[in-house]
């Protein structure tokens, strides 16, 4: 008997994703040189500075170690169609960053961050769309990974086990929406993706 595809639950809402509940994980797509520095990145940033210096040492270390994977071809790369194309990491995984005390002191939420490293670059140096959203497919798979890994583990350490994410891929990477919220889709996640309020 053949199996039907499992497909995510995506629920999207217009709000604020930092109001996401007690122990929840926040996604958001991230370049691989350790900035972030506009868009939504930048409020991480400043919601969230001591997460922040965890995932800038992880980019620098991995900077200043280079590591390479080889991944499949892109589609609709042009040159890249049918070659085998070599990555550096972290570009393609997950970085799943536990509540930092000093990011949650004097608040009652403690939120994981998850970084989803799915550009190499950022401004001029962003990857290009096919490019991202295959990034975004193989950090997915690292991500739901991690998240297993946490399941297993006895204790949880406050993860509640929500994902809560912006529309990542779609502001500064320019990728649209609906190619990114099909990874999750496929992945089989159960996701709440938050947008700003209009007006």
């Amino acid at each position: 008997m053949a199996h039907s595809p499992i497909h995510g639950r995506i629920t999207e809402t217009e709000g604020d994703l930092f109001d996401a509940p007690d122990g929840a994980a926040l996604i958001h797509a991230c370049n691989c040189q350790g900035s972030w520095g506009k868009g939504i990145a930048q409020a991480f940033k400043n919601k969230y500075p001591a997460a922040f210096t965890i995932y800038r040492a992880h980019c620098q270390n991995l900077l200043s170690k280079a590591s390479y994977r080889t991944v499949n071809p892109v589609p609709d790369e042009g040159s890249l169609t049918g070659n085998s194309r070599k990555v550096r990491l972290p570009e393609g995984t997950a970085l799943v960053i536990p509540p930092q005390e000093h990011d949650h002191m004097g608040r009652h939420k403690k939120h994981w961050i998850i970084c989803l490293f799915t550009s190499r670059g950022f401004g001029r140096g962003v990857s290009s769309p096919a490019v991202i959203i295959q990034n975004t497919e193989l950090a997915v798979v690292d991500m739901r990974r991690q998240i297993a890994e946490l399941h297993a583990e006895e204790g949880l350490g406050g993860f509640s086990g929500e994902l809560w994410s912006c529309r990542f891929n779609s502001g500064l990477f320019g990728v649209d929406w609906a190619l990114s919220r099909k990874v999750l889709e496929d992945a089989g996640l159960e996701v709440t993706v938050v947008s700003p309020r209009e007006g």
